[in-house]
């Protein structure tokens, strides 16, 4: 019943974006910038101001962030090392592995699993994954060229962040938002969830699958199996239980993140490698997820 009442909404919904890719091929640029710059805030603002989030809860968070991301790359690593991978295609597998779809796909499942109970973790999650998939990745993709500063800076124009500052510090001065405001907010977000699913699908329907098997197992292991047991134990480490732990290791078990995608190709790091990790992590999670939600119960 799990499979039915969690995983499959969600994945219909991608279907539903996949069909219509394939029907009608479109450009999901201006839809992903909808998303990005305005339903995606909203939803962040609604649910902070409507669902505070103690400080203790953010700190903690912050903390699992950091350290889930560096020890996901150290393993990534090893995996290449141990595994064989070559070194031109090492940098598509840690976009691979170390970027998960925190938003597109793992804000809908965590919503769909747990309500609006779970929101303000999942929403926090979200932005706060935003920040690697920001800065790091970019980093990542270009390699030796980095650029620290203009990957901060790009960073900083994405307005998600913005509306987290927004709804903490009107929590911080005790202010509450007019009605108006968080009536127009709460409806533009509830547009967030559903969009950012049909996004994925339009994307999953270009992608086609052209790594190797080694490259792909590796990539599906470390990504679907392995991360959610850092996961598990790096929120029983910070002390983290309850449905917050819950939220926080369903929504970092989800498959390899689309963003990296745009930047592999940006910065010519394997995109084809990059792609078919997406695709095939996507796909194999409908399994993967259904077990972690039963684990989880």
């Amino acid at each position: 019943m799990l499979f039915i009442n969690v995983v499959l909404p969600v994945f219909l919904i991608v279907f539903t974006g996949y069909l219509l890719q394939k029907k009608y091929p479109l450009d999901s640029h201006a839809l992903t910038t909808v998303s990005l710059y305005i339903l995606s805030p909203a939803l962040v603002f609604s649910a902070l101001t409507k669902h505070p989030v103690s400080a203790e809860l953010t700190g903690d968070l912050t903390l699992f962030m950091v350290l889930y991301t560096v020890v996901l790359l150290v393993l990534g690593c090893l995996s290449c090392r141990v595994g064989g991978i070559s070194r031109e295609s090492r940098r598509a597998f840690y976009l691979a592995t170390s970027m998960m779809n925190i938003g597109n796909f793992g804000l809908p499942l965590a919503y769909f699993a747990y309500g609006d109970s779970g929101l303000k973790v999942s929403v926090l999650i979200f932005v706060l994954f935003n920040i690697p998939l920001g800065t790091l990745a970019i980093i990542i993709a270009q390699g030796e060229k980095t650029a620290l500063k203009d990957a901060i800076i790009n960073m900083l124009k994405i307005p998600i962040f913005h509306a987290v500052v927004l709804a903490f510090g009107l929590q911080a001065i005790d202010i509450q938002p007019p009605s108006f405001l968080l009536r127009a907010c709460d409806l533009l977000g509830q547009g967030a969830i559903p969009l950012m699913l049909v996004i994925l699908g339009m994307q999953l329907a270009r992608t086609r699958i052209e790594a190797s098997f080694r490259f792909l197992g590796l990539a599906s292991l470390l990504r679907l199996v392995i991360a959610p047991i850092i996961a598990w134990l790096l929120t029983g480490l910070l002390g983290i239980d309850g449905l917050p732990r819950n939220v926080i290791v369903l929504q970092t078990s989800t498959p390899a993140a689309v963003l990296p995608l745009l930047y592999s190709i940006r910065f010519n790091s394997r995109p084809d490698l990059v792609a078919s990790a997406i695709l095939v992590t996507t796909l194999l999670s409908a399994i993967t997820l259904t077990i972690l939600l039963y684990v989880l119960q």
